[in-house]
């Protein structure tokens, strides 16, 4: 019987605690809000001055200056059941009693989904340097959460359509509902996202691949001029699609869910017009040695471009091979 009790307890405890997340507020925020719990002397002086360089940097290859985040002071003692509920937060502490500095990640502490990123130093220097040190890191941090959140959503409101198309070329993509097939060829597929104030594309389109010497941005970006230039007309006639080569575009190498994805980050144009904005393509290699481009655009003359970038970026971040 007494062991039956000890059972009954663990498991109920075991339980709670599974579901006290269940329990917990939506966070509140736009994406890349941040409440950054900083006394206000600290954000005035050196420390925030490191934060807002390593965190308010303008975004990349946008056509305007837009900051990645937004950051906002929040003292301790104001630090509120409003703040605390926000989806993203960076925590200042300071411990004068240890040499030791580090940063600490939690989630879905006061609210779901939610990041909170504790820097924890002894003084104002030490805490400087750990901002300075890892800027990128806590960027970066930041911006993976944004986008596993809204993947999550896209995959639960999946356009299930647009599977088949997308997997003729040996990848997956989790596009959301609202996208439309407007092209479907052997080698190429355009999928598009209108609204009367902003249009977000998606291309997926193919080549031979032969070996790593095409892992250059001349070569990646020609490819995709003559490509776009077949599929992608403009308003009128002799106008289509295009790179802007007077923003010079910039590239990067990294692995994704263990596949190895080249990516260049620029703006486009249409030849002959003034339509333009900013895209992200992925090139990647599949089984049957193909070259797979993966490339996500937004058009939006009248709205701040990086929202709807970074839904871009997260069904790129979807990519997966078959």
């Amino acid at each position: 019987m007494k062991k039956n009790i000890i059972f009954l307890l663990i498991s109920i405890l075991a339980y709670a605690c599974g579901n006290k997340k269940d329990l917990l507020p939506n966070s509140g925020g736009k994406p890349g809000e941040v409440i950054v719990v900083i006394e206000k002397q600290v954000w005035n002086g050196e420390v925030g001055d490191a934060l807002k360089n390593s965190l308010m940097q303008d975004y990349p290859a946008l056509p305007q200056d837009e900051p990645t985040f937004s950051l906002y002071p929040v003292p301790l003692e104001n630090f509120n059941d409003i703040f605390q509920s926000n989806r993203n937060i960076i925590k200042i502490s300071f411990n004068p009693n240890s040499d030791s500095t580090f940063i600490r990640k939690t989630n879905d502490r006061w609210a779901k989904p939610q990041l909170i990123i504790e820097l924890v130093a002894k003084d104002i220097k030490a805490m400087t340097k750990l901002i300075q040190l890892n800027g990128n890191k806590i960027k970066e941090l930041i911006l993976s959460e944004e986008r596993t959140r809204l993947k999550q959503v896209y995959t639960k409101f999946r356009e299930k359509s647009l599977i088949t198309p997308i997997h003729k070329f040996g990848i997956d993509l989790i596009i959301p509902n609202g996208y439309k097939l407007n092209l479907d060829t052997t080698n190429f597929i355009w999928i598009s996202s209108e609204t009367p104030y902003m249009s977000q594309g998606i291309f997926v389109y193919s080549i031979p691949y032969n070996d790593t010497s095409i892992f250059n941005t001349t070569k990646i970006l020609a490819i995709r001029d003559s490509v776009l230039k077949k599929y992608i007309p403009g308003p009128l006639q002799g106008t289509y699609m295009t790179t802007e080569y007077n923003y010079p575009p910039s590239e990067k190498r990294f692995e994704l869910n263990g596949n190895f994805i080249y990516e260049i980050r620029g703006l486009w144009r249409v030849e002959n017009d003034f339509m333009g904005g900013p895209f992200v393509n992925f090139a990647t290699v599949v089984k049957n040695n193909k070259l797979v481009y993966a490339e996500g655009y937004v058009y939006a003359p009248k709205e701040d471009k990086k929202p709807f970038v970074w839904q871009m970026e997260a069904i790129l971040y979807s990519l997966t091979h078959l």
